[in-house]
């Protein structure tokens, strides 16, 4: 995804429910952002969310999403491969739908990021197909529904 399809989009994505504001980072960059913010607090932000991450990494666990409610709004924060979507919003109840809205986004930019990488390495075709190997299975067989299962 180019810059101008990022912003596009995530400008979409922000007039969607009652969402007031978006960042969008990778690995610490911030590639998008339209918080009601300054620079150096957008930075703050980021890195309260990064400490965040870091004590969830420190004790074992790997969170895709976290969503907080505070006062004055909420956040959902869906975190994959190095890619941090955050999105705040007044109605707690557009959780779910921020989450899957924020979770094809993030789907989308790995796709676009895969194909640009894909077709910069001169990969002009796709690879042909193994075929499956013969199955020696009697296509006939009746089998009794009660029987155990066996392996092929």
């Amino acid at each position: 995804m180019n810059p101008q399809t990022i912003q596009s989009t995530l400008a979409s994505l922000r007039k969607a429910g009652s969402i007031f504001g978006v960042l969008f980072c990778q690995d610490g960059e911030t590639l998008f952002s339209d918080l009601a913010y300054t620079p150096e607090r957008v930075t703050e932000f980021t890195a309260i969310l990064d400490d965040i991450g870091y004590y969830f990494d420190q004790e074992g666990r790997e969170p895709d999403a976290l969503a907080f409610s505070y006062d004055g709004g909420n956040l959902v924060t869906l975190m994959q491969d190095g890619l941090r979507l955050v999105v705040l919003h007044h109605d707690a109840d557009e959780v779910d739908f921020i989450a899957s809205a924020g979770g094809a986004f993030i789907k989308d930019y790995q796709m676009g990021k895969s194909v640009r990488e894909f077709t910069e390495n001169g990969v002009t075709e796709m690879p042909k197909s193994v075929p499956a190997p013969a199955r020696d299975a009697e296509p006939n067989r009746k089998v009794d529904p009660t029987s155990p299962i066996s392996s092929v």
